[in-house]
C-alpha cells in the first residue's frame, strides 16, 4: 500500500529514518510532476545520513519549484553550511529573509553563518535583530553572548549569557558557554557549576568535559582537570587534537611529573595529529635563493594584552622591510589598544579566527609564505594542526610556547642558550636554534609607574609577593612559601591574580596555607586588577616569588622593570627556565636557586638586607633598560639573522624537505 505525504512525514518526525526513506521514495517514484515539499523533506533526511551531496541536489530542485518560498531556501541555507560553502548558504538566507522578514530564526541562521565567516558586525546586527523580533529566543541571546565573549567585551556577554540560560535552562550547549564565559571573567566557581550543570544534562557530551577540565586547570586542580579530559576522550570515543593539546597545558603544571613524560606526551600528541591530517595540497617549490627577501608569517591568538602581544610589541615595529616581508595571522577576534599598534606597523594582517585547517593552510600557501612561526604552542587557541598541513617550507615555534609542540611538521623550536642548553635539547621533537640572549624582548608600557621606596621604609612588615596565575601555585609551592615565612617571623605573604576575585577561591587557597601553618595575618590575598594598577601594585612588595614547575615569564620582568628582585627556581621542563633565562640575560644569575633549601635561602636572605633591597629598588629599571632584555632593534635583528639561518639550511637540504 502506498504511504501518504502524511505518513512519510510523520516516519520522519519520529525519528524512524529507514521507514520514512522508503515512504519517501515510494512517494518521488510514483509519476506525475515532483512535489517542492516532499523534495524538501528527502533533502533533509538525505542530510541527516550525511549525504550532503543529494540533499543538495533535492534541495536545488526544491528550490526551482518554489522559488518564492523561504522553506525550501531555508534548508538548503542549512546543508550549504554544513558543507562550507557559506557565501553561498548568505544569499539563500536572505533571499528567505526577504520573503519573511518577521521570522527570528532566520536571522539567527543568517548570523550564525556571518560569525563563521567573520563578518562580526553584520552576525552582530542578525542576532539583535532576532532578539528585538522575539526578546525571548534563547538561541540568539546564546548567540549573541559568544560573539560578545570573543571581541573581548564581558559584561555584555555575561548578561546575554545568563538570558539565554533563563531562556533555555537545560541546553548543554548554553551551559558550556556561560562557563566558558564565567571561567574568562575569572568567576571559576560559577563556571565550574554550570560546566557539571551541562553534564548532568549531558554526561557524554565531551566539550562540556573539556570546559570543565579548563575550568580546573585555572583553579589550580591539576589532577582533577586530567580526569575531566580523560573524560573527555571517552565521551568522544576517540582522541581530539583540540581537546588533548589543552590536556598538555595541563601537564605543563603538574607539579611531580618528569619532563621526559611531558615530552613523550607531545610526541604521541604529534604522531596522531600527524596521522590524523587529510590530503595535502603542496605549493609550488618556492625560489631557492638563500638570501633573497623572505615572507614571514606570525600566527598567534594572542595579539592583544598578553604575554605573546607584548613580546612582539618590540619586534615588529623594527624588522627590516626591504628582507623580511610580514604577515601576522590572528586566530582570534578580539582586538585592543595594543592589537592596533601592531596592527598599524604590519604590512599584511590576516583575521584567519573563522578559517578551518584545510583553507588556513590553504591560504598560507597563496601569500608564499617561506617561514611561518607558531606563537602558541599547546596553549589556548593554537593551530598546530594546521601546521601539520605544512602550508610553509620552514615552520617554527616560538614566544608563546611552553615546551616542545611534539609535531613532525615543526621543524624548528627558537629559543636561548638558557631557556634549552645542549644538555636538554633530547626533550625537544623539533632542531633547537638559539637567539644569543634572550628567547623573547620585553617593551614596557610608557604608562609603567616610576619604582617608589619598598613598603618596608612606609613602616610595613617586609613583604614577599607574587602575580602570577593561581594555576602554577601548586601544592609544593604553597609549602614551600610557607617555610620561608616561618624561617622569616617579620615577613608576610601578598599574592594577587585575578582568579581569587572569586571567594570561594580565595577561602580554599587560604586553608591550604592555614594548613602549612602560616596564618591570616601574615597573608593577603588580592584579585586581579586592571594592569596599569597591576603595576603600581609592585610598590607593595620587596621581593617577588617565581612558582615552579611553571614559572613567570611577563610577570617576572615586570617585576624587575618596577625594581623588584626575584627569586626563582629552575627546573629542566621549558616553562621552568623562563625566570632563570630573564635573570641570567639581566645580570642576576643570583637569584637563581638550584634546590626548595637554596631558594629558602636566597629570598629570605635578601627580604632581611634592607640595605641592599632598597638599592636595587633603585637601580633595577636602568639595569634592564642597558640590557639586551629592552634592546628591541637589536633583539629583531638576531632574530632576523637566525630565520635568515633557518631558511639558508632548508636552502642547503632540499632532499631533507
Amino acid at each position: 500500500m502506498m504511504p501518504s505525504f502524511a505518513q512519510a512525514l510523520a516516519l520522519h518526525q519520529a525519528g524512524r529514518l529507514d521507514d520514512a526513506e522508503a515512504a519517501y521514495t515510494a512517494l518521488l517514484t510514483m509519476g506525475g510532476p515532483p512535489d517542492p515539499e516532499l523534495l524538501r523533506l528527502w533533502g533533509l533526511l538525505r542530510f541527516q545520513r550525511g549525504d550532503i551531496a543529494a540533499a543538495e541536489t533535492a534541495l536545488n530542485a526544491a528550490v526551482a519549484l518554489q522559488p518564492d518560498h523561504p522553506a525550501p531556501r531555508r534548508s538548503l541555507a542549512l546543508v550549504l553550511v554544513a558543507a562550507g560553502r557559506q557565501r553561498t548558504a548568505l544569499i539563500h538566507s536572505r533571499a528567505a529573509i526577504a520573503m519573511t522578514p518577521a521570522d527570528p530564526d532566520l536571522y539567527v541562521e543568517l548570523g550564525t553563518t556571518l560569525h563563521q565567516l567573520g563578518t562580526v558586525a553584520d552576525a552582530e546586527r542578525a542576532f539583535g535583530i532576532a532578539l528585538r523580533l522575539a526578546p525571548d529566543h534563547g538561541d540568539a541571546a546564546a548567540n549573541l553572548a559568544i560573539l560578545c565573549h570573543e571581541r573581548g567585551i564581558p559584561g555584555p556577554a555575561q548578561t546575554l549569557a545568563w538570558r539565554a540560560l533563563a531562556l533555555l535552562p537545560d541546553h548543554p550547549l548554553v551551559l558550556a558557554n556561560l562557563s566558558v564565559i564565567l571561567g574568562a571573567a575569572g568567576r571559576l566557581t560559577t563556571a565550574e557549576r554550570m560546566a557539571r550543570r551541562a553534564l548532568a544534562v549531558a554526561p557524554d557530551r565531551a566539550g562540556s568535559w573539556a570546559q570543565l577540565a579548563a575550568v580546573l586547570v585555572d583553579g589550580g586542580r591539576i589532577d582533577e582537570a586530567l580526569t575531566a579530559f580523560a573524560n573527555a576522550e571517552l565521551a568522544r570515543g576517540a582522541a581530539d587534537g583540540v581537546i588533548d593539546s589543552n590536556r598538555i597545558y595541563a601537564l605543563t603544571l603538574h607539579p611531580t611529573l618528569p619532563a621526559e613524560a611531558l615530552s613523550d606526551a607531545c610526541r604521541r600528541w604529534g604522531e596522531r595529529q600527524t596521522a590524523a591530517t587529510g590530503p595535502r595540497s603542496r605549493r609550488p617549490d618556492p625560489d631557492r635563493d638563500p638570501d633573497r627577501p623572505l615572507r614571514i608569517g606570525y600566527v598567534s591568538g594572542d595579539f592583544i594584552r598578553h604575554p605573546v602581544g607584548w613580546f612582539m610589541a618590540p619586534v615588529l615595529p623594527h624588522h627590516d622591510q626591504t628582507s623580511f616581508a610580514i604577515t601576522c595571522y590572528a586566530t582570534r577576534r578580539r582586538e585592543d589598544d595594543l592589537t592596533r599598534r601592531l596592527k598599524s606597523v604590519v604590512p599584511q594582517w590576516r583575521l584567519a579566527a573563522d578559517w578551518d585547517d584545510a583553507g588556513f593552510a590553504d591560504a598560507v600557501r597563496q601569500d608564499r609564505i617561506d617561514l611561518l612561526i607558531d606563537l602558541a604552542g599547546h596553549t589556548a587557541g593554537n593551530r598546530l594542526a594546521m601546521f601539520a598541513q605544512r602550508p610553509a617550507p620552514v615552520q617554527a615555534t616560538w614566544g608563546g610556547l611552553i615546551g616542545t609542540t611534539g609535531l613532525p611538521a615543526i621543524d624548528w623550536l627558537i629559543a636561548d642558550p638558557q631557556e634549552i642548553p645542549e644538555t636538554l635539547a633530547g626533550l625537544y621533537s623539533e632542531r633547537i636554534a638559539r637567539l644569543p640572549h634572550d628567547y623573547v624582548c620585553y617593551a614596557p608600557p610608557d604608562y609603567a609607574p616610576v619604582p617608589g621606596p619598598a613598603p618596608s621604609r612606609h613602616g610595613a612588615p617586609p613583604t614577599f609577593g607574587c602575580f602570577n596565575r593561581l594555576a602554577k601555585l601548586g601544592p609544593a609551592v604553597i609549602a614551600l612559601w610557607a617555610r620561608l615565612l616561618d624561617a622569616v617571623p617579620e615577613a608576610r605573604l601578598l599574592i594577587r591574580t585575578p582568579e581569587l576575585n572569586d571567594p570561594d577561591l580565595r577561602q580554599r587557597l587560604a586553608a591550604q596555607f592555614r594548613d602549612q601553618g602560616l596564618t591570616s595575618r601574615r597573608l593577603e590575598l588580592a584579585g586581579g586588577a586592571p594592569h596599569r594598577e597591576l603595576l603600581t601594585c609592585y610598590a607593595q612588595v620587596d621581593v617577588a616569588l617565581d612558582p615552579f614547575p611553571y614559572s613567570g615569564g611577563l610577570t617576572t620582568l615586570e617585576a624587575l622593570w618596577m625594581g623588584v628582585p626575584v627569586i626563582t627556581l629552575g627546573g629542566t621542563r621549558f616553562c621552568s627556565r623562563h625566570s632563570l633565562s630573564h635573570l641570567t640575560v639581566a645580570g642576576h644569575p643570583e637569584w637563581i636557586a638550584d634546590s626548595p633549601d637554596h631558594y629558602v635561602t636566597l629570598a629570605a636572605a635578601l627580604i632581611t638586607d634592607s640595605e641592599r633591597r632598597d638599592a636595587l629598588r633603585q637601580r633595577l629599571r636602568a639595569e634592564m633598560a642597558a640590557s639586551p632584555l629592552l634592546d628591541g632593534l637589536g633583539f629583531t635583528r638576531n632574530l632576523e639573522a637566525l630565520l635568515r639561518g633557518l631558511w639558508k639550511d632548508w636552502c642547503s637540504t632540499p632532499s631533507a624537505r
